[in-house]
């Protein structure tokens, strides 16, 4: 976030709504650029279908077909992403789209995360490999095998349903941006399939959910939010942080013990090469976790410094509350409770002050024009 230290509200929620697309392109050098246009169609994914195709066709690329699915609650056929090409080049891409502000077919397929044979020997969650199920039937054509360079791309829930796209699809590459974990390790991808993995900084979608559905990888996922609260003043603040730290330990234990009664055993974990965005819009490859760690925690120190926000003005109590109800509802599969405590949770999380940014780094993190800047920065040398 090298050049916009604080996200508004409108950045997270809506990534399409406001500001334009690809103002940096050009036809000579946008061929070499081929993340950066990774993340600017990841972000276009999220736009109404007649504003996709007027912005392909203002850089001189066509609009193959959307990808489109008539879902549990959708009263249409909803837009879930699209494939295009660029005919200077050939190169084919898959785009999908991420999570969509009161989407609630996209909801319930990030809230469904019990594991599923999926392929045969291949283990997923159950929402993702539902939710790409859906969209595969127009791909076949395209990516079985394409007659020239393929890519599968997305931004959070995009970047699941690209994961599951590449492994049906292995002569595609796969790009994609604050994607949370897919599957196993049975979810295999080809050892030569080229895979390029952006976290952005203290992003939590790549969290979640945890490894495994064990006490303490549920209270590292917690820790991290906490860490958004920073060091409290005065003994009543501090014994305040540390009874809720203990909530969460609490919760933490019976959401495991409850997911070791259902069986779930399985280890969730990401796939491809990490390339990490760090604070100062840096991509590291593959850094260290004690290095990532130690660049969250400052991250989120510089934020709050920013925002001018202190630890009193962070509803820490109600956060936790949700996270716990959230990791108990996931694990007894208790889809309406889920939702519930999903949505209070995401209330917390994405609070915004009095000039609508959102106070939660880790949140504030996600959103999608982010990974486009630092990107940006990297090839430019410009954010703008």
């Amino acid at each position: 976030m090298a050049d916009t230290p604080t996200t508004r509200s409108g950045e997270l929620f809506f990534p399409a709504a406001d500001g334009s697309f690809f103002e940096w392109y050009s036809a000579d050098s946008g061929g070499d650029s081929v993340d950066l246009i990774c993340s600017e169609l990841s972000r276009l994914a999220y736009a109404p279908l007649p504003r996709i195709e007027t912005e392909l066709r203002r850089i001189g690329y066509d609009l193959l077909e959307p990808l489109e699915s008539r879902r549990l609650f959708s009263a249409r056929a909803a837009a879930d992403g699209f494939l295009c090409r660029d005919p200077r080049s050939g190169t084919l891409f898959a785009v999908f789209r991420g999570t969509e502000t009161g989407n609630l077919d996209d909801l319930l397929a990030n809230l469904l995360v019990d594991p599923i044979e999926w392929r045969p020997g291949t283990i997923v969650q159950r929402g993702y490999g539902r939710t790409f199920d859906e969209l595969r039937g127009p791909l076949e054509p395209w990516l079985l095998e394409p007659p020239g360079r393929a890519i599968v791309t997305g931004h959070s829930l995009g970047g699941a349903l690209a994961t599951l796209c590449a492994f049906d699809f292995p002569e595609a590459e796969l790009v994609t941006f604050g994607a949370p974990r897919v599957g196993t390790a049975t979810l295999g991808l080809q050892p030569r399939q080229p895979v390029r993995r952006y976290v952005h900084c203290c992003d939590l979608v790549p969290r979640v959910p945890p490894a495994r559905f064990t006490e303490a990888d549920i209270e590292d996922l917690a820790d991290g939010l906490l860490d958004n609260l920073g060091s409290p003043a005065g003994w009543l603040a501090a014994a305040s942080q540390a009874a809720l730290r203990q909530s969460v330990r609490l919760a933490a234990g019976t959401a495991a013990r409850i997911a070791a009664t259902r069986g779930w055993d399985h280890s969730f974990v990401h796939h491809g090469p990490l390339f990490y965005l760090d604070r100062r819009g840096s991509i590291l490859v593959d850094p260290s976790d004690e290095s990532v760690a130690a660049d969250q925690r400052q991250a989120r120190s510089d934020y709050r410094e920013d925002l001018g926000i202190t630890v009193s003005e962070m509803n820490a109590a109600a956060l936790l509350e949700a996270l716990a109800s959230l990791s108990a509802a996931l694990v007894r599969g208790e889809t309406d409770s889920a939702r519930s405590a999903r949505e209070r949770l995401f209330a917390e999380l994405s609070r915004s002050d009095a000039i609508g940014r959102v106070v939660v780094r880790d949140l504030a993190d996600h959103a999608a024009i982010h990974y486009v800047r630092v990107l940006l920065q990297a090839e430019y040398g410009s954010g703008d």
